[in-house]
């Protein structure tokens, strides 16, 4: 027995040795910047929430979060060169509901797996989508209108996007798929020149982020028939959300979450998303991204690969029955 016990302890001697070591290197993080990656261009709603979020983690982790803007490939150069990088907690990504869930239905080849090459730390914010009309529907005021209209003219209605595959282009064909309808698409190189050819007359429709719409909505330019959420908007309070319009089960909303990639400690990630949590939990934080339109969207590490996961079969069955493809 004395000698079982004295060997027991001999063995224990390292791990009671190291435990102290360890603990330190999981208070030290971080000891330096971190670089968050957003993979879109300065200006879009994801940059915006993201140097709103990157605000409030510098203050809870104590060190700068300096956002680096990698756009292109509907943000898959951004998201590759974080899959790449070293899983030290010092290069992460503010990626979104595309980046995560859609990106690879729509493209051959986005030289990422989020699931072998990510980790999630959490959710970030959610902004909804809103179906507007231009001058040229002046005669749809709600979106019975607006499907009776649609399958009395199966193909002729024109909807602008953003861009194949984006947010404004995936939740119409949602639409579109719920309502049974057809209408012909417009794809844009940005959300810009598409809404400036619906309040100039060259398009019908448009569901567009609500940061981006607000706008043209408060200047009569355009008129909001739904909000895409599943809740009513405080900034749009009057326009319903699509089930109460008559759209039952839809429901899509765009949003963002944190990742870093694959073999980043488990102490790193769990710091990172309790900063996460409690920025978006703050006051200031809240009322920031409610000016633009925005949510915070607090969540665990598994709550946000539970979304990523249950999104990415929602929209590649969107995306496969469209048959939409991006290059």
């Amino acid at each position: 027995m004395e000698a079982t016990t004295r060997r027991g302890l001999i063995l224990a001697t390292p791990a009671l040795l190291l435990t102290p070591s360890l603990v330190r290197a999981q208070g030290s993080y971080p000891e330096r910047s971190i670089n968050m990656v957003v993979p879109f261009a300065p200006g879009g709603v994801t940059d915006i929430a993201g140097r709103i979020v990157a605000k409030g983690l510098e203050a809870r982790l104590g060190k700068p979060v300096v956002v680096e803007n990698r756009g292109g490939a509907g943000g898959n150069i951004g998201m590759e060169f974080v899959a790449r990088s070293a899983p030290d907690g010092y290069t992460i990504v503010f990626g979104t509901q595309g980046t995560m869930s859609c990106n690879q239905f729509l493209y051959p080849n986005i030289g990422y797996d989020v699931r072998r090459d990510f980790s999630q730390v959490g959710l970030t914010f959610l902004t909804d989508h809103i179906l507007v009309v231009g001058p040229r529907l002046a005669q749809v005021k709600s979106i019975q209108d607006l499907v009776a209209l649609a399958k009395s003219r199966p193909g002729e209605l024109m909807y602008g996007s953003a861009g194949v595959g984006g947010g404004s282009h995936l939740f119409m064909e949602y639409f579109l798929s719920l309502t049974g309808t057809r209408m012909t698409h417009v794809p844009y190189r940005g959300t810009g020149p598409a809404v400036t050819d619906l309040i100039g007359g060259n398009l019908d429709l448009m569901m567009d982020s609500l940061p981006s719409s607000i706008g043209m909505i408060d200047a009569a330019k355009t008129r909001p028939l739904a909000v895409g959420g599943s809740v009513r908007n405080p900034r749009v309070p009057s326009v319903p959300t699509m089930v109460e319009a008559g759209v039952p089960g839809y429901e899509a909303a765009a949003w963002g979450s944190i990742a870093v990639p694959k073999g980043t400690p488990q102490p790193i990630i769990d710091r990172l998303s309790t900063a996460l949590r409690d920025t978006l939990n703050d006051a200031e934080t809240k009322q920031a991204l409610a000016d633009k339109g925005a949510s915070g969207l607090p969540s665990t590490a598994a709550e946000a690969d539970a979304r990523v996961a249950s999104e990415m079969e929602r929209w590649g069955k969107v995306i496969r029955e469209a048959n939409i493809t991006a290059s």
